[in-house]
Parts: C-alpha cells; sequence; structure tokens
C-alpha cells in the first residue's frame, strides 16, 4: 500500500493544485470580459486581425489553436516590432493558467512599458490580482498606472478597481479618491458613471469626517481655563509660586498696606 506521502499522495496534491488554478484563471477570466460593460473601452483592443481572430478562436472554446496562432506569429515577428508587445499581450489574453497568463502582462508592463499596450497590462494585472484576492499587489500596480500613465485613457475605468480593491482594503479614504478622479475622467460613458456613483455613495461619510474642521490645538476649559491635560507633566498640579515677600504683603492688613497710623495711634480719626 501506498503511504500518505507516496505516489497517490502527490497526484492528490498535483490534482489539488490544478483545481486551484483553475478555480484562480476561471475567476479572472470572468473578471476580464466585465470590461465590455464600459462601452467606450473595449474589452479586446487588439488592431491586428489574425490576434482578432486568436481572440474570437478562444473565446469559442479553440484556446489551443488561439495559443498555437499567437506563438506562430510571436516567432516571426522581430522583439522590436511595434506589434511585439500587443503578440505578448494577446498571449496573456488566451494564456491557459494565471501564471502564464501573469507572466505575459508582466513582460509587457516591463520589458515594453513605454508601448501602448503597457497601461492595458497593468490593468490586466489590477483585475487578475483581485481576483486572485492579492489585493496588496492591486494595490500597487493601480498606483504604478496612477503615476506612470497620467494620461492614460484607462485611468477612469482603472478607478472602478481601485475602489474595491481599497475598500475591501478597509481604507475608504482612497477609495473614495478613486471613485473622485474616476467621476471626473468619464463624463462621456454614463455605464462607468453609474458604476462610480453607486459606489461612491459609501463616500459621503468618509467626506463629512474630511470637511470638519480642526481640533483647537490648546483645548480650553468651559470656564475659559487652560485643561490640565494639555500641559506638560511637570506643570500638571503644581501651585503658583508665591515670594515670601508677597505672601507677607497678602496677610497684612489694610491699614499697614496704605501707610495709614494703626488704630489708636495719635492721630487717628475716631
Amino acid at each position: 500500500m501506498i503511504g500518505k506521502g507516496g505516489k497517490h499522495g502527490k497526484v492528490g496534491k498535483v490534482n489539488r493544485r490544478g483545481l486551484l488554478w483553475r478555480s484562480i484563471v476561471a475567476r479572472a477570466l470572468v473578471l476580464l470580459p466585465a470590461l465590455t460593460a464600459f462601452p467606450a473601452l473595449p474589452a479586446f483592443p487588439q488592431t491586428d486581425p489574425r490576434l482578432v481572430d486568436a481572440i474570437r478562436q478562444a473565446q469559442e472554446g479553440g484556446g489551443d489553436s488561439a495559443r498555437n496562432q499567437v506563438r506562430r506569429l510571436l516567432a516571426a515577428t522581430s522583439p522590436t516590432d511595434t506589434l511585439y508587445p500587443q503578440i505578448i499581450y494577446t498571449q496573456a489574453m488566451v494564456a491557459s493558467d494565471a501564471n502564464e497568463m501573469r507572466r505575459q502582462l508582466q513582460r509587457v508592463a516591463v520589458e515594453y512599458s513605454s508601448s501602448s499596450w503597457a497601461d492595458d497590462a497593468l490593468l490586466r494585472l489590477v483585475q487578475l490580482d483581485y481576483a486572485s484576492g492579492n489585493l496588496p499587489g492591486a494595490a500597487r500596480n493601480l498606483e504604478r498606472l496612477r503615476l506612470d500613465y497620467p494620461g492614460s485613457t484607462l485611468l477612469p475605468q482603472a478607478a472602478y478597481w481601485g475602489a474595491r480593491t481599497y475598500f475591501d482594503q478597509k481604507n475608504p479614504e482612497l477609495a473614495c479618491r478613486w471613485i473622485a478622479d474616476g467621476l471626473v475622467g468619464s463624463s462621456s460613458n454614463i455605464e462607468l458613471q453609474n458604476q462610480l456613483g453607486y459606489l461612491d455613495q459609501r463616500c459621503a461619510g468618509v467626506r463629512a469626517v474630511a470637511s470638519r474642521p480642526a481640533a483647537d490645538s490648546q483645548p480650553r476649559l468651559a470656564t475659559g481655563g487652560t485643561d490640565t491635560a494639555a500641559l506638560p507633566p511637570e506643570r500638571r498640579g503644581r501651585r503658583c509660586r508665591v515670594s515670601p515677600e508677597a505672601r507677607r504683603k497678602r496677610h497684612r492688613p489694610t491699614w499697614r498696606r496704605a501707610g495709614a497710623p494703626a488704630p489708636g495711634a495719635v492721630g487717628h480719626a475716631s
């Protein structure tokens, strides 16, 4: 009999790992076509007819044929050709597992960061990270997209994923900042406006807190005195020092303070 750590155990472990990856890829591929919800930004913006055909084959269940077609095109294209990053990007879109998808997207974002496909790759990485539950990774790619590609037409759409990512990270301030920027940049996209407007309902409380005036740096008591809690520890509870001369004057009779003669003295008015 083969033990727990034997051949059957290893096969079971591999099968479980395969199921996990297929689950992650399935979630990612469900999220990626969600881009079609925004008509102004097509889900698969390939421009070469051969790549468009490969995407169509993959969508219709011909993943192997699509991957072979893209692989042949990549082998026949020079890495310096402007089409090259688009081919790599398409390889990611027809990939059979999440590792391959991520690897190809990162190639575009890193090796071809100056191409017109780099911001597309970063947004796909955001979606892939979000689908797999990697919120810190999604947040890093969101900020890279915002900082490195400030003029990208994908920023309004990235705002939707930024809001979801940061709300899930319990960071409503950043989520609402992404929403505000997305609403400004998507005025011509009614559906995206509706999506962001729905998420923006959660920002009312955040804006209310941000609009409160800053507290006084020196809190005051209701009587106008200084709150002793705001004083340094060495000054709390310490009485005001009074010199011996001031203490004697404080207890000196009024007639002595004014320099008048004492009662009963000669010349004292009765």
